[in-house]
């Protein structure tokens, strides 16, 4: 079973906005599967039945009263009364030769020579592929079915004429040879295993007027990528609360983290996304593009596309670009971070689009005109009079402090020598030291404290400045979420942060998107897990290629289970050398292999790899012992 892929779709929606018009795609149709009569009348409430018509093949948005409307002019859009008020204009008007009416009835029929009287109006013309795909857009089809296979059954469909077919539509685009669209929809071809987006393809010519986006509970939906990345076609839906990425190194989870981010913002840290036949040095006729959407849910949030112009090596964005009202927070693996605020940005500051750009050592010691850093600022707010915003440090950093530390507390200020300033200090179990001195762990726990609470108390000010409501969500992004922690620390860090928002305000919902490689993280979320606003994927390479596999989270309980399971994808939590003796055991057992030597050979491989408690002992001992070789 396959469906009408979204490239073919949308090339015949493009095809028929460039040279159509909505009475042959909507009226005419309407008519020949009502069965309108030729030379006579019957009684027909034409409005009704293209309304019919429009609500089978052109409500897209189902929580929208618009009709999507592909044929002709710049509107994507067409109000609830489009079928008895615009398109009645046409019926009655334009075309109104067409049809036998008498006045002031519902009487209607063709003329003898409709046909003729359609054609002779501007000449008009429907492209057959075209208008084929858009109709049969969400049928189901064979795997021997091809575009001519469409075309039948469209024109079977609708009893199209020989006569019709000759004067009403055009054979024009690409050709049905095979099933490769090469007249731009896609080199993929016209069919795809999934069924279309219908609603994000309509999206991607803007929101119905009705749409509105509430930016204040509004988060991003999903990602669809097409020729650009490690993966031809990349496809996922965000979770409300989690999305955790796993996979080897290589295959692209940083980069689907970088997309992420310039969805939400519109910008990105460093250079922009490149196409793999742009940097190949390579000519394709497909254009590259990057799809998000936004919104509160599946149903009502906005699609926006945007597409690599090869002429200034940028991203375009052909619609207006949904904003979210939501903190973001990008948390790179070298210790750097990205924050974003859109409330911000209204003060400008040279920083019209509220984003800042902090390396490790700026959160530190901070960045002139930006951010005073985590010395100057801890500080500052530990001896204010109020200790509102000190108070959420503390908080954050014992919701983050790992337990074989314990809770992590702020101590006194110290000085140190040669240093003008006081610098925080941290109370460990055996004794206060100055962050300064603190592990490489310890100092990024610290940096990511910071930086949540920072970016929130400045939120709060520019929001009391500008005398509106703080915002309610936040996302944060994570870049190899166990980057120089201890498995300890790996195994409370991400729960931690998913319920960091009660602890700056209440009822902030917080979003995360999240890359790793650690068993621990996995296993870490396994009593916090909802598959109702959580979603595992995992990046696997299959056949050269570079696939996203929607996972099934399971509990596995140990993390040696985690470490061979699918999503990492071990024979064995050992060592390598472990896993190749084992490996060779098996294969003897299974080929009952009698030569001592050889067993005395596995067995002292195995004796040099495993432990002298290895469940895998037994088994070997009893199979060797049989051949004579004593262990």
């Amino acid at each position: 079973m396959k469906y009408l892929s979204d490239a073919a779709i949308q090339w015949a929606i493009d095809r028929l906005r460039k040279r159509s018009h909505p009475f042959l795609g909507i009226t005419f149709l309407a008519c020949k599967s009502a069965g309108l009569p030729v030379g006579s009348t019957a009684r027909v409430r034409l409005d009704r039945v293209t309304r019919e018509h429009l609500d089978r093949h052109h409500r897209l948005a189902p929580q929208s009263d618009y009709y999507f409307q592909p044929f002709g002019g710049k509107k994507a859009w067409a109000g609830p009364k489009y079928p008895s008020k615009g398109l009645q204009s046409f019926n009655t008007g334009k075309f109104g030769r067409a049809f036998r009416h008498p006045g002031g009835t519902q009487e209607w029929g063709f003329v003898e020579n409709y046909v003729d009287e359609i054609a002779d109006v501007g000449r008009y013309a429907l492209d057959i592929q075209a208008i084929s795909v858009w109709v049969l857009k969400d049928r189901k089809w064979s795997d021997r079915d091809t575009l001519a296979t469409v075309i039948d059954c469209f024109l079977e469909s609708y009893r199209i004429t020989k006569y019709e077919r000759n004067n009403l539509f055009s054979m024009d685009g690409f050709g049905m040879a095979d099933e490769s669209v090469n007249g731009g929809a896609s080199h993929r071809g016209i069919f795809d295993e999934r069924p279309p987006d219908l609603r994000g393809i309509a999206f991607r010519y803007g929101a119905p007027p009705d749409n509105k986006v509430d930016k204040k509970r509004s988060r991003l939906l999903g990602l669809d990528l097409s020729d650009v990345g490690p993966s031809e076609r990349l496809r996922m839906d965000l979770g409300e609360r989690l999305t955790l990425i796993a996979g080897d190194n290589g295959l692209g989870k940083s980069f689907i983290l970088d997309v992420v981010w310039w969805a939400i913002t519109g910008n990105w840290l460093g250079r922009p996304a490149m196409p793999f036949d742009v940097l190949r040095n390579v000519h394709r006729d497909a254009v590259p593009t990057i799809g998000f959407s936004i919104g509160m849910d599946e149903a009502r949030g906005v699609t926006t596309k945007g597409c690599f112009d090869r002429h200034t090596h940028s991203w375009v964005v052909n619609n207006e670009r949904p904003r979210l009202s939501s903190l973001c927070i990008f948390v790179r693996v070298d210790g750097s971070f990205a924050v974003a605020d859109e409330m911000r940005a209204r003060f400008g500051n040279g920083n019209r689009s509220g984003i800042g750009y902090f390396t490790r050592a700026e959160v530190w010691d901070g960045k002139p005109g930006e951010i005073e850093g985590m010395v100057r600022d801890w500080i500052a707010w530990q001896l204010s009079p109020d200790r509102e915003t000190f108070s959420k440090l503390e908080k954050v950093l014992a919701c983050l402090s790992p337990e074989d530390l314990g809770c992590i507390k702020p101590g006194d200020p110290a000085r140190l020598p040669g240093d003008p300033r006081q610098i925080p200090t941290i109370v460990h179990p055996y004794g206060t030291v100055p962050v300064v001195f603190s592990s490489a762990g310890v100092q990024s726990i610290l940096l990511l404290t910071y930086m949540m609470t920072w970016v929130w108390h400045e939120h709060k000010i520019a929001a009391r400045q500008l005398g509106e409501e703080p915002f309610g969500r936040m996302t944060i992004i994570l870049d190899e979420v166990e980057a120089h922690l201890h498995p300890r620390w790996q195994r409370t860090v991400l729960p931690a942060l998913m319920g960091i928002g009660d602890l700056l305000q209440k009822d902030i919902a917080v979003q995360v998107v999240a890359s790793t490689h650690s068993p621990m993280v996995l296993a870490s979320m396994e009593t916090m897990f909802s598959h109702g606003s959580d979603v595992l994927y995992h990046l696997v390479l299959k056949d050269k290629a570079v696939v996203l596999e929607d996972m099934e989270f399971q509990k596995y309980g140990d993390v040696s289970a985690w470490l061979m399971s699918s999503v990492f994808g071990l024979r064995h939590a050992r060592s390598r050398e472990a896993e190749e003796a084992i490996e060779a055991a098996k294969k003897a057992q299974l080929a009952s292999i009698g030569d001592k030597l050889e067993v005395e050979n596995i067995s002292n491989r195995l004796k040099h790899a495993l432990a002298g408690d290895d469940p895998f002992w037994p088994r070997w001992i009893f199979f060797a012992e049989e051949r004579g070789v004593s262990l």
